[in-house]
Order: C-alpha cells, then structure tokens, then sequence
C-alpha cells in the first residue's frame, strides 16, 4: 500500500491498513511509525491525522460501530411488507454478518467501548445501535408481534444472543475455511428463528 498525505486521504488509508492488520493478524506489535512506513508515508504525517495508535483503533472501532448500523439500517429497510419479526431478524442477520465478515473487528469495537476512557464518539455509536434494536422491539410489542414486558430489558436479551451468536460464529470463521461460510449463516438464521419465536406474543412467558 502507498499514498501520500497531500492527496488528503491519509487518514482513510490508516484506517484501511489497520483494519486490514488486524483481521489478518492482529496489531498489538504495530506501532504508528511501522504502520506509517508500510502505507509509505512518514510518521510525522500520520501523526497529523491521529495523535498516537490509542485514537486510531479508537477510529478504526467508530468506524466499525457506524458501518453495522448502516448495515443493519439497510437490511431493515429493505424488508418489505415492514412486518416486525422480519425486520428484526434482518437486523440481526446484518449483525451477524457483520461478525462473519469482521471477526476481530467485532471483538475489538466492544472492547475499545468498553474502555473507561473511550471518547464519547464511540460510546454514542454503541448507543445509536442500541436505539435501533430497542425501536424495533417495541415496535414489535405495539403491534402485538412480540411478548409485552420491559423492552429495554427484552432488547438487552436480544442484543446479548446476537452478539454472543456473531462472536461463536467468527470463531468459526478465523479457524474453519471461507467454503464453510453458507453453513455458519445457514447456523445464524436457525438461531435467529429460535431467538425469534421466544420473543413472540404467543410465547409462554416464564
């Protein structure tokens, strides 16, 4: 990889290189001169763009958590009729096949938010997320889908079954062959229905 930071798109290939890094291996022993020298730039220009590696995974997690809401946005709008199982199973579709296509990525967005000192940037992209699968959750009460009771508590539930079910998953990913992807979506979307069929209206509550 080569650029240059009077193109204006250092910071972008940054962010390329690391996330590039980091599934193929993993960036603990990378510090910003070794990354600023393999995108061909010198470290004091990549400097310019982020003040040392700390705000760089930090932006590299921002991004991360900002193209899993766009996924998952555009899965939801993409159902049609609007029915609310079928949005909030392609909610969770997109989410784990956010986890399938960027297994270390998703480990890393939640342990960077998960930092005391993470920047407040990253902390209201994790709340966005969570504002997307509680509206869709008590759309799903309103219209008598979905079970009644606290939707915030039935949305941490769901949250915590599809992020637990995208980290197993990639675990899959990082050790299996990309042949054997049909068959971890093939494993989410049975998941998913199971999850699904608890959260129902008709479902008996314990």
């Amino acid at each position: 990889m080569s650029t240059s930071y009077h193109h204006g798109d250092l910071k972008a290939v940054l962010l390329a290189y690391a996330r590039e890094q980091m599934e193929r291996d993993s960036l603990d022993g990378l510090s910003m001169r070794e990354m600023a020298k393999a995108v061909g730039v010198s470290h004091t220009a990549a400097y310019r763009h982020f003040q040392d590696k700390r705000a760089l995974m930090e932006a590299v997690a921002l991004q991360g958590f900002e193209e899993m809401l766009t996924g998952c946005e555009s899965a939801i709008a993409a159902v049609l009729p609007a029915e609310s199982r079928s949005r909030l199973k392609a909610c969770g579709r997109a989410y784990v096949g956010f986890g399938l296509k960027s297994p270390r990525l998703l480990v890393h967005m939640f342990g960077a938010v998960s930092q005391s000192q993470s920047n407040e940037s990253l902390v209201q992209a994790g709340a966005r997320l969570f504002d997307l699968l509680l509206g869709l959750v008590g759309a799903g009460q309103a219209d008598g889908t979905f079970r009644q009771g606290d939707a915030r508590q039935l949305s941490h539930t769901c949250w915590a079954m599809v992020h637990g079910l995208s980290t197993l998953l990639g675990v899959g990913v990082l050790r299996a062959p990309t042949a054997e992807l049909e068959a971890l979506h093939l494993s989410a979307e049975q998941a998913l229905d199971v999850l699904l069929d608890g959260m129902a209206a008709t479902a008996a509550p314990r």
